[in-house]
Order: structure tokens, then sequence, then C-alpha cells
């Protein structure tokens, strides 16, 4: 009788631990219906340099700050491609949507003939247990040509972004969600700063 419970216990313990983990995957950057691949010649060209991610972004799982200084890795809830990758390909999307100009990739035939350059820092990409979700960092706008550089006299324009969107539902699909409304926020903040810059 011992036997046979100590058998079931076994066969109870082995069951839970044999149980997968249920993950759940999430894109930030989805294709978008009616691209062209025609570029308005009449338009000036931006290049979008290569995203510069916080190190502790640098991973799969989805973020959640925790109280002041803690952080919380889901392993259930992960990107499906890095953040790095997907958050640029989102923005240089955002962007082009504006429709003032040509926004191309780094490695675009291109982007030799670019008057401006885009470089992003994201400090800060994730949900918090306030029931929000925040994205934060710098971006810096330089001129790509000597000409535009005299006119400019700093050549490099400095800007801080700080975004912040409240969770109306709980949950990762719900964060991730939020999160994609706010690289459109700092495209149209980037769109504006490109806006005023001196001959744009």
């Amino acid at each position: 009788m011992k036997l046979l419970a100590i058998c079931f216990c076994m066969a109870l313990l082995i069951g839970c631990t044999s149980k997968s983990l249920s993950v759940r995957y999430y894109l930030l950057h989805t294709p978008e219906k009616n691209l062209s691949d025609n570029m308005n010649k009449e338009k000036p060209i931006v290049v979008l340099q290569l995203l510069d991610v916080a190190e502790y972004l640098r991973q799969t799982s989805l973020v959640m700050q925790v109280e002041q200084n803690q952080l919380y890795y889901s392993r259930q809830d992960v990107w499906a491609e890095n953040l790095q990758t997907s958050f640029y390909q989102a923005l240089l999307q955002d962007l082009n949507a504006t429709g003032q100009r040509n926004y191309v990739a780094l490695s675009a035939p291109e982007a030799i003939d670019a008057a401006t350059s885009i470089s992003v820092k994201l400090a800060h990409f994730h949900a918090t247990d306030k029931s929000s979700v925040v994205s934060s960092g710098r971006y810096w706008l330089s001129a790509t040509n000597a000409l535009a550089e005299k006119k400019n006299k700093h050549g490099v324009a400095s800007h801080t972004f700080f975004f912040e969107s409240e969770l109306k539902q709980d949950g990762y699909a719900q964060a991730v969600k939020q999160l994609r409304l706010l690289v459109t926020s700092l495209a149209e903040q980037i769109e504006k700063d490109i806006a005023a810059l001196p001959n744009n």
C-alpha cells in the first residue's frame, strides 16, 4: 500500500514538472497593405540609422517595471523577433506614413542621397505595474552633406522623448498594442523636428 502511494505521488510530481510552458509571441512590426515601391523623387530623403537599444531590452522576454527600480521578465510573453529590429521597422513604417519625406533604411541604395540622418537610442520600452506603458530615449538629427552642416552651426540636433499611455485592459497583448502606438508618437515628433530644421 505504501509503495502504491509513493508511486502515485511520484507520478503526480512528474506530471506537474513535465507540463510545457504556454509561450505567447508578439510582433511589434506587422506588414501593411498597399505598399508602394515607387519613391516620390521630389521629396527629400532621410536615412534612419541602426537603432541603439538599452542592454536590458536586448532579450526576448517582455518587460514590466515593478515598483521604482525592479524589472520583471515574462517567461510566457516574448517578442517574436528582437526588439531592435522590430522597433526599427515599425518606426520606419510610421515615418513614411507621414508622407512628407522619403525615409529609408541605412541599407537602402537611396541612403547615399540622404540630406538628413536620424539616430535613435531607446532607453525604456515596457509596461509598468501602474497600468501604463512607457517609451523614452534620445534621438539625433544630423545633416549628411557639408553644405547643410555649414548652414546648421551645430551640425547635430539632439532631442529627448518620453511617451506614456494608460492601459485600459490587463495583459501583455494590450500592452504591446499600446507600445506600438508609442512608436507612432515618436515618428510624429521626429517628423516635426525634421520639418523645423533649416532648409526642410
